[in-house]
């Protein structure tokens, strides 16, 4: 792909940028054996740096091993149970002859039916039958730690969008029997990161559930622009084009140094100018930017209560007194109950934020396009 700035994608090598103290923590906490919960919003970049520390553990020390599981493709615990089986036969054989041995030798019991597939990196896939499953689950949950064991290796279970688990039929049994499991093991650890901020605290923070203090729970911030600017320039500059400093700033500012959204917008930038950017170049980048998103933001808003678009539209116009008579009459909030449940529905769909008694727009795009579509300027 012959364009310097990545989105949609891992961003990997030379689009990946900084992330170096955050790097450090979570090698220092994985290599340790220490469990990692990793959390922040949507498109922050979680995903690439997770596979970017895992790559230079594995490269640093051939006794790591890697399992990924992206939960956003699990909808029932047999899927789960495939998928997990599935990445550690994988994730820790070398070879495909291996990987059948290993299906053999360590899940002979539940005489799985076995998938071939091309891709060298995941070569074979799993399918447990559903009722050795139900009186096995353990056994699979043990997998990697004898797998571990007998071959002298350190295991790390990546599991990406962890908190779409919670929303399984049995959720709370199963919860239970990974918890117990997994705290056992003493060569595995596991890094579970997730985007829905209030699920994984429930899950990790809530001292009634199993994973309470299961580990080191990090937050993941955004990347500051003074490392985006010189990558945005240098993204520019290596194909013949120019982008000023205070433009490259700009673009960071606009979107709140949102990694997704300074990739998307500066290649909106870079794929109109022929030259050197203009600032006219940007502004119509920009509602380049709110329209190519402005599908999803107006089928997430459509999906919402009319109170709770009402409170929207307060929050863009920069209300902050929400239960002032005043506001809740200009704005349509309703009662007392409809505003705290209308803040709750907001935060946990990610909406918003309260931070320090102020309320926060989680995505900055959405945000612009909300003020464009109450009529208001972008600010920046």
């Amino acid at each position: 792909m012959d364009r310097p700035f990545i989105y949609g994608y891992l961003a990997e090598k030379d689009n990946f940028i900084d992330r170096q103290k955050e790097r450090t923590q979570l090698k220092n906490f994985l290599s340790h054996g220490i469990n990692v919960m990793l959390i922040s919003p949507r498109r922050w970049g979680k995903s690439s740096l997770v596979k970017a520390t895992m790559s230079e553990m594995t490269e640093e020390d051939h006794y790591v091993r890697v399992c990924y599981i992206d939960a956003f493709r699990i909808h029932s615990s047999q899927d789960f149970y495939n998928a997990y089986a599935t990445a550690v036969i994988n994730g820790l054989s070398s070879a495909f002859k291996k990987s059948i041995e290993w299906v053999k030798k360590y899940l002979q019991a539940l005489t799985p039916s076995i998938t071939l597939k091309s891709d060298p990196l995941n070569a074979i896939e799993l399918d447990l039958s559903y009722q050795p499953l139900e009186k096995s689950a353990e056994e699979i949950l043990q997998l990697p730690e004898k797998i571990a064991q007998s071959r002298g290796l350190h295991v790390i279970i990546c599991i990406d969008e962890f908190q779409q688990l919670a929303k399984l039929p049995g959720w709370k049994k199963m919860e239970g029997l990974l918890r117990s499991v997994w705290q056992q093991h003493q060569s595995v650890n596991y890094c579970l990161y997730g985007s829905k901020r209030h699920m994984m605290l429930d899950i990790f923070e809530n001292s009634s559930h199993p994973f309470y203090r299961f580990g080191q729970i990090m937050y993941i911030q955004k990347i500051d622009r003074e490392y985006w600017i010189p990558y945005i320039q240098k993204g520019f500059s290596d194909y013949g084009k120019s982008i000023s400093e205070i433009q490259a700033k700009r673009i960071c500012d606009i979107v709140k140094c949102h990694s997704w959204y300074v990739q998307q917008l500066s290649f909106f930038v870079w794929s109109a100018t022929i030259h050197s950017v203009t600032d006219p170049t940007i502004d119509q980048q920009i509602e380049t930017l709110i329209d190519t998103n402005s599908p999803v933001f107006e089928s997430e808003t459509d999906a919402l209560a009319p109170s709770q678009r009402a409170m929207l539209r307060a929050l863009v116009n920069g209300e902050h007194h929400l239960n002032s008579q005043a506001v809740i009459l200009k704005y349509g909030l309703g009662g007392s109950q409809t505003i705290v449940r209308n803040k709750k529905v907001l935060v946990e769909k990610d909406f918003i934020e309260i931070c320090h008694d102020s309320y926060l727009f989680v995505d900055p795009v959405y945000e612009l396009w909300l003020r464009r579509e109450v009529g208001l300027p972008y600010l920046v």
